[in-house]
């Protein structure tokens, strides 16, 4: 990370910097050190200073509040930092006051930094509000002249080529679609070349809607074994994903373990592959391997509840699965176990241009990568891209970016696998959600049961839970899917 130069008004601070106790016995002097280590470019030291469950705010107004707040270390350095030494040059924090009262330690001073995209400098004064307990930080507010901040960084946007994606919510909600709200369950989807939306449903297995938000089942599930019976048997068509041909589409089934491939040009369904589990997602490469993930070891008449469980309480039985592509008699082989002990693995992603295969793990809050041969399904390399909320699905733009739903931050994230640094797309943030986060992170740190936490709170505006998107092609709308009744469309903001 790019070295962030420090500039002191003071004398060097007369006592050494480290991330223990001995070195940082008052509120106040952990608060110092936070500065000192800025100005030492030692950011792993102040990563090292914060709480697992710090809570981060940036100030409101601030373009970097986008995904306040920021819940542990990893979410404030990946999340906020990366994105600061990314955009901005010449970084000076100058503290002129502490003010401390009991663990709460306020500093008054001044921003300096330069705006790469204009070399436009912008010198604003801040407050920061640090909370210490047991020498550790567990709470940061700011409060700076956000109107000249935001001013700064797009004011010369266009001029200077800078993506008007990267800060904010570019898009926003413009739909409910369709407007009769009659879906069930439609927790993801594509688009055909010709605009029509295929959507995962729970009574037929897919449906299809038209422009006009007309509806009607798509394909004969029910010929290729799928029974949805509720309460004895229920099924859960879960991850819907387009093979290369752009004609076939895949269907996982995250109670069942089915996998269906439907022929779009004639409806035809067939079953691919039957999984003893779950089967969260699925996609196919060019060679006509199968890759699928697996969430939990869920089956049976409690599968749905099995599958739960694994977000009640984190569970590494989740897993990466290859099969092989058809023999001369048709037949795939066995599925072959690529990736074993991941925390509820859910979304897939293949950029074979690249040779990449991307996995959300949702329940480690992280997005893995693997380098992967097509011809023999050999994967190696494998690193964390991003650590950022509860990755679900996950979709490849033409770019090569990585479209990210989180249903817990309520929010539709874009990050670069390159650089693992993202934005955000879209994030209606309301006070409950933000405090069911916190209490969401709280919770996943001291490892009590999380679920009782769904509800509307959590994902209002939204219909239901947040959990894929459908992207569409020459800058059109984006659909938000998830587990509640409709679609939400949205569209690039004005």
């Amino acid at each position: 990370m790019k070295r962030i130069h420090l500039t002191l008004l003071a004398l060097a601070l007369a006592f050494s910097v480290h991330a223990d106790a001995s070195a940082s016995t008052t509120p106040r002097a952990v608060v110092q050190s936070v500065y000192t280590l800025f100005a030492a470019g030692d950011m792993e030291e102040f990563a090292a200073l914060m709480a697992p469950d710090i809570v981060w705010n940036e100030a409101e107004g601030n373009p970097y509040a986008d995904l306040n707040p920021y819940i542990g270390p990893e979410a404030v350095m990946s999340g906020l930092m990366s994105r600061l030494v990314t955009e901005w040059e010449d970084i000076s924090v100058t503290p002129h006051e502490f003010v401390v009262e009991g663990e709460r330690v306020v500093v008054f001073g001044r921003y300096g930094e330069t705006w790469k995209a204009t070399g436009e400098v912008l010198d604003i004064p801040f407050v920061h509000s640090w909370t210490v307990h047991e020498d550790r930080l567990v709470a940061f507010q700011q409060y700076t002249d956000t109107a000249a901040l935001v001013a700064t960084m797009t004011d010369h946007s266009s001029d200077a080529g800078r993506a008007p994606d990267s800060h904010g919510n570019p898009y926003e909600q413009v739909a409910l679609f369709p407007a009769d709200r009659s879906l069930v369950r439609p927790e993801d989807g594509v688009m055909l070349a010709d605009g029509t939306l295929l959507v995962a449903d729970q009574v037929h297995g897919l449906v299809a809607l038209g422009p006009d938000g007309a509806k009607r089942p798509f394909g004969d599930f029910a010929a290729a074994g799928y029974v949805h019976a509720p309460p004895d048997r229920s099924a859960g068509p879960n991850g819907v994903a387009l093979e290369p041909d752009g004609i076939h589409v895949l269907v996982a089934d995250i109670f069942t373990g089915a996998i269906y491939r439907v022929n779009t040009d004639n409806e035809q369904v067939e079953l691919a592959h039957q999984h003893k589990f779950g089967a969260n997602a699925a996609r196919s490469d060019s060679s006509g391997a199968l890759w699928f993930t697996q969430s939990t070891e869920n089956s049976g008449p409690d599968s749905e509840a099995r599958m739960f469980a694994a977000v009640d309480m984190r569970s590494l039985d989740g897993a990466l699965f290859r099969v092989a592509p058809p023999g001369h008699d048709g037949a795939r082989p066995a599925a072959e176990l690529k990736v074993s002990g991941l925390a509820f693995a859910n979304g897939l992603a293949i950029d074979q241009a690249r040779g990449q295969i991307y996995v959300a793990e949702v329940m480690a809050d992280r997005i893995l990568g693997y380098r992967f041969d097509v011809d023999s399904g050999a994967l190696s390399d494998g690193r964390v891209v991003a650590h950022l909320p509860t990755p679900d699905n996950i979709e490849l733009d033409a770019e090569g970016r990585l479209w990210v739903a989180s249903p817990i931050a309520n929010a539709l994230l874009v990050v670069d696998p390159e650089s693992g640094r993202w934005s955000t797309a879209f994030h209606p943030p309301t006070p409950e959600n933000q405090r069911l986060m916190v209490e969401w992170q709280r919770r996943t740190e001291s490892g009590e049961p999380r679920l009782e936490l769904f509800g509307p709170d959590m994902w209002s505006p939204l219909p239901g839970l947040f959990t894929g998107m459908i992207l569409t092609n020459d800058g059109g709308p984006i659909y938000l899917t998830g587990l509640g009744d409709a679609l939400v469309k949205l569209a690039k903001a004005e």
